[in-house]
C-alpha cells in the first residue's frame, strides 16, 4: 500500500471478517492518564498527570495543583498517581509538587517552594496541555498543611481549594485521639527547628483565617478512623469558614484512615470531581 500522511480519522479501518475473532468496541471519548516529570528548581520536580487522548491533542485541560504529603520529609512522589487517576481520567491534570524535605530544609522551606512551582507554572502554562484559567489548590496530610498555608497567605486566584487530611492548628492537635504525641514526636521539631508556641501559632494555617478575604470554595475530606491527623483539625478548620460564611464542603469519610484504600474510592472520587467541575470557569 502506498504511504500517505493519513490523520486518525482518515486512516482506514479494517472491516474485512475475521474468522472467530473478539469484536471488541473502541471509546473515542475515553482518556488516559500520561505522567511527565519537570524540574522546576534544583532538586524538586513537578509530577505531571495529563488526560490523553488520540483526538484531541490539543485540548486545554483544568489543572489541580497538588502538594504531596510526607510528614514534611523526603516526599514518594509516586504515592498518589494511581489515586488521582479516576480523576485525570474525568478531565482533569494535576501538577504533583515537591519540595525540599526536613530536617535538611525547614520551615518556611517548603512554603517558599510551592510558590516557586505555582510561578513557574504561571510562566511556562503554554507548553502544556494546562487550562490556566481553571486552577485549584490541592494538598493531603503535611502536603495539605502547606497548600493551607499558601491559599491563606497569598494572593493567588485559584478556583478552589482541596484539603485532604491536612493539619489546620497545631496548638489544638492534641485534642483528640492520634496515634502521636506530636510535641513528642521528630517530625514537627525536624520541619521547624524547635516547639516554640509562637513559631507553632505561626504555621497553624488557621491562625490567618480572617472574615472578609477573598477566598474560593473550599472542599475538606477527612476519615473518621484517622490515626496520624486527627479529623478534629478538618472540623475546626470547616465550623471556621462556616461562621465567617465562606463557600466550604466538607466530607466525614467513613471508616477511613490517614488516606490509603479505604478513603480513595469512588464516594471521594465523586465528591471531588463534582467540586471541580461544580467551580471551573467554562
Amino acid at each position: 500500500m502506498k504511504v500517505k500522511d493519513y490523520s486518525y480519522e482518515t486512516f482506514p479501518r479494517y472491516t474485512m471478517e475475521i474468522e472467530g475473532a473478539l469484536e471488541l468496541k473502541g471509546n473515542k471519548e475515553n482518556l488516559r492518564c500520561r505522567m511527565y516529570d519537570i524540574e522546576y528548581q534544583p532538586g524538586c520536580i513537578i509530577r505531571f498527570l495529563f488526560p490523553n487522548t488520540i483526538l484531541d491533542e490539543e485540548r486545554k485541560y483544568p489543572l489541580v495543583v497538588h502538594v504531596q504529603g510526607s510528614g514534611w520529609y523526603h516526599q514518594d512522589m509516586s504515592d498518589h498517581i494511581f489515586d488521582f487517576m479516576p480523576i485525570v481520567k474525568a478531565g482533569f491534570a494535576y501538577a504533583i509538587v515537591q519540595y525540599h524535605g526536613a530536617p535538611d530544609k525547614k520551615y518556611p522551606t517548603q512554603v517558599n517552594d510551592v510558590l516557586k512551582a505555582i510561578e513557574f507554572l504561571k510562566e511556562n502554562y503554554q507548553n502544556y496541555p494546562i487550562d490556566f484559567k481553571n486552577v485549584f489548590l490541592s494538598g493531603d496530610s503535611s502536603g495539605g498543611h502547606i497548600a493551607l498555608l499558601v491559599a491563606l497567605q497569598n494572593n493567588y486566584s485559584f478556583k478552589g481549594i482541596i484539603d485532604l487530611y491536612g493539619i489546620t492548628n497545631f496548638m489544638t492537635f492534641n485534642d483528640w485521639y492520634s496515634k502521636y504525641d506530636w510535641y513528642e514526636k521528630e517530625n514537627l521539631s525536624d520541619f521547624l527547628g524547635s516547639l516554640d508556641e509562637e513559631l507553632l501559632i505561626e504555621v497553624s494555617p488557621m491562625t490567618y483565617l480572617k472574615e472578609n478575604m477573598k477566598l474560593p470554595p473550599f472542599l475538606i475530606l477527612h476519615g473518621d478512623k484517622d490515626h496520624v491527623v486527627p479529623i478534629t483539625q478538618s472540623i475546626e478548620l470547616y465550623e471556621k469558614l462556616k461562621e465567617y460564611h465562606y463557600e466550604v464542603t466538607f466530607g466525614r469519610v467513613h471508616d477511613a484512615d490517614h488516606g490509603r484504600s479505604i478513603f480513595y474510592n469512588e464516594d471521594v472520587y465523586h465528591t471531588i470531581i463534582t467540586f471541580l467541575k461544580k467551580h471551573k470557569q467554562d
